[in-house]
């Protein structure tokens, strides 16, 4: 290990303990101010809404959705109260492009706010492909709705750079760890007009470089290792020149499932808030991730470049006003639909063309088809796969090479079927082309200008957040 990676992890841990006491301080700041506050006059007419993202987070990795830790246990009740979709599915293998598609409703390959622009996995800080304005975004919609609406996030791949902060009146791209944005958000709360409100969370207490702290580094390791998932290391594991032993993925997996738990009592505390300012019965929640994460079960770390389940199956969870229904929904469905879900359960009305539908008629048993999804990256030469419900058909445009799977009686896919079952693979061959074809129906209504996707240069503080997070050195 050379002296400059020793000296970047130190000064990581130090980072980590400064960045605890400033937490600390947003909430004792949302404290006081609660004491201090007479609450706003909401009308009840229509709910509030809380989207509740965590970068990286595997539905997998929840007891809700048969994990065997107690990594999430407020997750769980909201699941067992609530409306739990137990088969969701991304849209995307990494941040950008997968919230993009959370907050457009829109496939990458519409948006195309992916990776062009940028080589391969190495981002180029000079010439950054952003989400293009001509989009409409979820907090667009409910700010012409009437909403009030605020986004808190920590930066990186959710900064309004890459326009993730339109439509939003307030839109903080430095609210630090989930503990400050929850504080900062019922700040906002308490500082409002009584208008109901559209919140945004996303978190990245889950990403890579996992952070490392106490106690939650205790609760689910058993060995420790002195391995650290950053840029470099992740590269040198997906691309074969470094061996991760079983003892050091174990340690990630559960410094990684520790992670989870700090979000999830941090949720707890938010939940209980929201009940002593009488919010809790009007304020449609809704829990989820932008993509899960590898621990090499198909010999990848991390997730930008896996194309198998372990990262396309995402929580996606609803609670609160209407939705306390102990109802379990089998039938797959796909990030792209939670734009239209929330706006339909507000009474509003969707005002552009997208890929996505509301999921309102699942949680009112009218419907229990599944929805067929797709997930695209162009990162490792480009992948994509198609889930029609049960079977799964994997695109490798690099390694120009196909991979069929079984999802009921193979979840964890391990056993290719591309070759022995040709009828079942024409059949998804053919499903890939229906969905290319309505796609491309929609990519060019979008870019009837010929246009190519918005590119910007990234300011410093962008290409400072990256480097936080390990995706520049």
């Amino acid at each position: 290990m050379s002296i400059k990676t020793i000296a970047r992890r130190v000064l990581r841990r130090k980072l980590w303990w400064v960045k605890s006491a400033q937490e600390e301080m947003e909430r004792q700041k949302y404290r006081r101010q609660l004491r201090k506050s007479a609450l706003p006059k909401f009308s009840a007419d229509r709910p509030n809404v809380v989207l509740f993202s965590v970068d990286s987070l595997a539905a997998r990795h929840l007891g809700c959705y048969g994990y065997d830790r107690p990594t999430a246990p407020h997750m769980d009740e909201l699941a067992s109260s609530g409306v739990q979709f137990r088969q969701a599915i991304t849209q995307a293998t990494w941040t950008k492009p997968a919230l993009a598609s959370i907050h457009t409703g829109l496939y990458p390959s519409v948006h195309k706010a992916d990776s062009a622009g940028e080589a391969g996995d190495r981002v180029d800080v000079k010439s950054a492909n952003i989400l293009d304005p001509r989009f409409r975004t979820m907090a667009q919609e409910f700010k012409d709705g009437g909403y009030a609406t605020a986004g808190f996030t920590d930066g990186c791949y959710a900064h309004s750079f890459f326009g993730f902060g339109r439509g939003f009146d307030l839109y903080d791209n430095y609210a630090g760890s989930v503990k400050s944005c929850f504080a900062r958000l019922l700040r906002w709360v308490l500082g409002g007009s009584g208008n109901p409100f559209f919140g945004y969370i996303h978190c990245w207490d889950c990403h890579f470089p996992y952070p490392d702290r106490p106690p939650y580094n205790r609760l689910f390791v058993t060995r420790r290792s002195n391995f650290v998932l950053d840029g470099s290391t992740r590269f040198g594991v997906n691309d074969g020149s470094h061996h991760l032993t079983t003892v050091e993925n174990e340690f990630l997996r559960g410094i990684y499932d520790g992670c989870i738990r700090r979000v999830d009592d941090e949720l707890g505390i938010f939940l209980d808030d929201l009940k002593q300012l009488g919010l809790l019965e009007n304020t449609i929640l809704l829990v989820t991730g932008d993509h899960g994460e590898a621990f090499l079960e198909h010999g990848i770390i991390e997730h930008t470049e896996c194309i198998y389940n372990e990262v396309l199956q995402v929580p996606l969870i609803l609670s609160g006003h209407g939705m306390n229904l102990r109802k379990q929904i089998g039938a797959q469905v796909r990030s792209i639909d939670i734009m239209p879900t929330l706006l339909d359960l507000c009474g509003l009305k969707q005002t552009s063309d997208i890929n996505g539908v509301s999921l309102v008629p699942w949680i009112q048993g009218r419907r229990e088809d599944h929805l067929t999804a797709v997930t695209e990256t162009e990162r490792r030469g480009g992948q994509r796969a198609l889930l029609d419900g049960r079977y799964k058909l994997i695109q490798k445009m690099g390694e120009k090479r196909q991979e069929l799977y079984d999802l009921l009686g193979d979840p964890w896919e391990t056993k290719d079927l591309n070759v022995s079952l040709p009828e079942l693979r024409g059949r998804m061959e053919a499903a890939f082309g229906s969905w290319e074809w309505q796609t491309e129906k929609l990519r060019e209504q979008y870019w009837s200008d010929q246009a190519g996707p918005e590119r910007q240069e990234m300011n410093p503080e962008v290409v400072q957040r990256l480097k936080d997070f390990g995706y520049l050195e």
